[in-house]
């Protein structure tokens, strides 16, 4: 896996080096979310709820058709992260609005589209039915199989129980939803992950890591996050080598 001409993964490269914010996600989830969005680089994508802009600048490295949904009434500012924006005359469309209030005249088609906005199962739910309506591609749920928040995860499988959308990739704390049941970056991660595979739905297991660059480089990046089994296996299997 490789990054794309054009911004030549600046954006990307900076966040590695902590020059810009970082998804607010593990190292291993981080890595899984850049791989599948990039399947859709150039193409429009949406992030709905988006905190210090981490993840949304993740996928400002990959296309110039962004849009930003956030009505900013929690803890988060939108200055600093409209300000990076402007530094690096990245033309992301900023909408100003709950998820839920946003109405379909203010967004367009997406190919990939990123939920991490509300916690409680009305709301998800309500999302979910909405921007798959607006999606034809791939959709990521954040904090799925999280412990603080198990209402996102009762959402996400109802609407998966009810709709023709499938649970095709589940990482650490996010899933990815599509309504094919494989994408060229999920083949990938079949081939070179150790996962389990259940009902077509891909889970991680025990297993040796790959040994590409870009993964590694994604592993190593300093993250408040670092207390799951793939990073702790990856730490381990490194340390044995150089020792």
């Amino acid at each position: 896996m490789h990054c794309d001409q054009g911004r030549g993964c600046m954006i990307l490269e900076q966040q590695m080096q902590n020059k810009l914010p970082i998804p607010g996600k593990t190292n291993f989830d981080w890595y899984l979310f850049y791989a599948m969005a990039k399947d859709y680089a150039g193409k429009p994508m949406c992030e709905v709820g988006i905190g210090d802009g981490g993840s949304s600048l993740t996928l400002a490295d990959l296309t110039d058709k962004l849009d930003l949904i956030d009505s900013w009434h929690q803890t988060w500012v939108k200055e600093p992260v409209q300000d990076i924006y402007e530094q690096l005359k990245h033309p992301a469309k900023f909408i100003d609005s709950k998820s839920v209030d946003v109405r379909p005249k203010q967004v367009q088609k997406y190919k990939f589209v990123h939920l991490d906005a509300n916690k409680a199962y009305i709301d998800v739910y309500d999302d979910l039915c909405f921007y798959s309506e607006h999606c034809t591609g791939l959709i990521c749920v954040d904090d799925y199989l999280q412990s603080m928040w198990p209402e996102v995860t009762r959402a996400v499988d109802d609407f998966v129980h009810r709709t023709n959308w499938n649970r095709i990739l589940i990482g650490n704390h996010q899933v990815f939803l599509c309504k094919k049941k494989e994408t060229p970056a999920l083949q990938d991660i079949i081939m070179n992950f150790p996962v389990v595979i259940r009902h077509r739905e891909v889970y991680f297991t025990y297993g040796d890591l790959p040994k590409d660059k870009l993964f590694e480089k994604f592993m190593k990046c300093k993250n408040n996050k670092e207390y799951t089994w793939h990073r702790t296996a990856y730490t381990r299997i490194n340390k044995a080598n150089e020792d």
